[in-house]
């Protein structure tokens, strides 16, 4: 794997992150539907809460435990925007900052199915999942990780990081954000790490959604 140009030359420390999170029917990525998708803005260790953003998003049919787990319910979701429409905004942060997500294959892959099925054309982006991230690290130390072990949660505590609501979009992409601080600082202490250190983790992967 070989970062962007764009990113090549950048420091892990200088590096414009999004972080986003998508609240789904199903864990299943053929069928999951989203109902819910939040971001928010980091960079230097600090996050821009000016550009926390949360909706719903318009969806129909078997909800699954969606309406138990994230309190949304058939109601709430007929009201939400157009998925079409939440992507055309996500879309624009494609090429300007780095996603962070926690366990981004799960979202990734049910963007691109969505956007495939819209006709969206071909989107590159470069991702940090901080749950592979925290696999890196455990991995050094432990001969065997055990379940539960990445949870966002359970990543947080290790952190000695405050308990975070979940089970809504925005709070989840707080909680991801601050835990990837936390972590970053843990991998580059100095401060004066290229971005593509951190390839060897395995956290950092390059997805194409959409049409190709």
């Amino acid at each position: 794997l070989t970062l962007p140009d764009k990113w090549k030359s950048m420091r892990i420390k200088d590096t414009p992150l999004l972080s986003i999170d998508l609240e789904l029917t199903s864990l299943d990525t053929k069928i999951a539907k989203i109902t819910s998708i939040g971001w928010v803005k980091g960079e230097h260790q600090s996050i821009d809460l000016s550009s926390a953003f949360y909706t719903v998003v318009r969806a129909s049919g078997d909800l699954q435990q969606s309406p138990v787990i994230h309190g949304l319910t058939a109601r709430d979701l007929l009201k939400g925007e157009h998925v079409k429409t939440v992507i055309g905004q996500l879309q624009v942060f494609a090429s300007s900052h780095i996603w962070v997500l926690h366990n981004a294959s799960l979202d990734m892959q049910v963007l691109d199915r969505v956007a495939h099925n819209l006709g969206i054309s071909n989107i590159e982006i470069t991702t940090i999942d901080t749950m592979m991230l925290e696999l890196y690290f455990l991995n050094k130390t432990q001969d065997i990780v055990k379940q539960g072990a990445v949870t966002l949660e359970n990543c947080r505590h290790r952190y000695g990081l405050p308990e975070a609501p979940n089970h809504n979009a925005l709070d989840d992409a707080l909680a991801t954000l601050s835990l990837s601080f936390a972590q970053l600082y843990k991998f580059d202490k100095q401060s004066s790490a290229p971005l593509s250190d951190l390839l060897h983790s395995k956290a950092i992967k390059i997805y194409r959604i959409g049409e190709a």
